[in-house]
């Protein structure tokens, strides 16, 4: 275990061990200078997975250049979508064929009077009043007042309401919306209607069941989901553009992959280029200096994947061994996490000493 990843320290601890003669490492710049000073014939292996994580670095940096751009795309198809959903709807034209004048509803046949008399049928075989009111399911004070009556006296409808003048806006609004009833009953009480909740959700019921075409397009509007894009982060993006688009699980991922490239040419010559440079690493052959070369080359600006070929091309020898090589960083990767698991342990508090004690004296930390 070495105390930092400073190229001193590295240094320090070549000298001790002289006859190394594979090295696998990161493209952390500390390490190649310390090996090319003290063990330049070594043969320096730059780990496979770590090239990896460079190129998601790359394409993060990338994406995120591309953010304003992506935005801009994303609202506009969002837009485009609401547009297409709305056309789906039934056209004004329909709209004025179809609104006509809707007379007021008919009064629901009266049960009311079939109640009454069940009422009475168990007064006289003596029931109390809350026991009919359980067994019928009314309140105790309608028993109460059927009790004092011999016939059936209706209730008197002294106040009718307005409702029946908004019929016409009720339907269009059905049709052309998916407006909620509730939504329906505030925009006619600002018009002036005067009545209240329960008769108006009575009379937009009786406007749906008379009118069965307006029926099944409100439910279907309302049933309709808004258009919806969901955003991908820079490290997602940088994560799916090496996919296939049938491989993206997720459905709304997919779509959202499907819209950049059917608009954005340029993602499609970027996951040319992923694919190519995971294939070298898988099959552990190819040309990667042409690689660097068509990026180098490249018309296209490519912020961070660039940068990344610069560094490539820096490293160029180590980069050529670790696609071509067996040897990588995986046996002692382990190892690695194991250590920083400890360090959570310790809360960050342990000197180097007593670290080190830790990870070597004791296998399970």
């Amino acid at each position: 275990m070495l105390p930092t990843r400073d190229s001193e320290d590295l240094k320090a601890w070549l000298r001790k061990h002289p006859g190394i003669e594979i090295i696998t490492r990161d493209r952390a710049s500390s390490y190649s200078t310390a090996i090319d000073s003290i063990c330049p014939n070594a043969v320096q292996v730059t780990d496979r997975f770590h090239l990896l994580m460079n190129l998601s670095d790359a394409l993060d940096t990338f994406f995120k250049s591309l953010s304003p751009k992506i935005s801009k795309l994303i609202k506009d198809k969002t837009c485009e979508m609401l547009r297409e959903a709305k056309a789906l709807s039934m056209p004004n034209s329909a709209i004025k064929k179809e609104v006509v004048e809707i007379p007021a509803p008919p009064p629901k046949p009266d049960s009311t009077q079939e109640v009454f008399n069940m009422v009475k049928k168990l007064q006289a075989q003596g029931l109390s009043r809350r026991k009919i009111g359980r067994e019928l399911g009314i309140s105790r004070n309608t028993v109460k007042l059927y009790f004092q009556q011999d016939t059936l006296i209706p209730k008197s409808h002294s106040k009718r309401t307005n409702i029946e003048i908004f019929s016409n806006y009720i339907l269009s609004k059905m049709k052309t919306n998916g407006y909620t009833n509730m939504e329906i009953i505030n925009d006619i009480r600002k018009m002036g209607y005067s009545g209240g909740n329960t008769q108006a959700n009575q009379y937009i019921s009786f406007l749906k069941e008379t009118n069965e075409a307006t029926a099944l397009n409100y439910v279907e509007q309302r049933r309709q989901p808004i258009p919806y894009v969901k955003r991908l982060s820079s490290r997602k993006l940088a994560k799916y553009i090496g996919y296939s688009l049938n491989h993206i699980e997720d459905v709304d991922d997919r779509s959202y992959m499907q819209i950049l490239f059917e608009n954005m040419p340029i993602l499609k010559r970027v996951r040319r280029l992923v694919k190519r440079f995971k294939a070298m690493l898988k099959m552990g052959e190819g040309q990667v200096q042409e690689w660097i070369k068509s990026i180098e080359e490249s018309k296209d600006k490519l912020p961070g994947l660039k940068t990344f070929a610069r560094g490539l091309k820096r490293d160029i020898k180590a980069v050529q061994n670790g696609i071509q090589l067996k040897w990588s960083n995986g046996p002692v990767e382990g190892h690695v996490n194991r250590i920083k698991s400890i360090k959570r342990q310790m809360y960050g508090r342990a000197s180097f000493e007593l670290l080190r004690r830790k990870v070597l004296l004791s296998q399970s930390g």
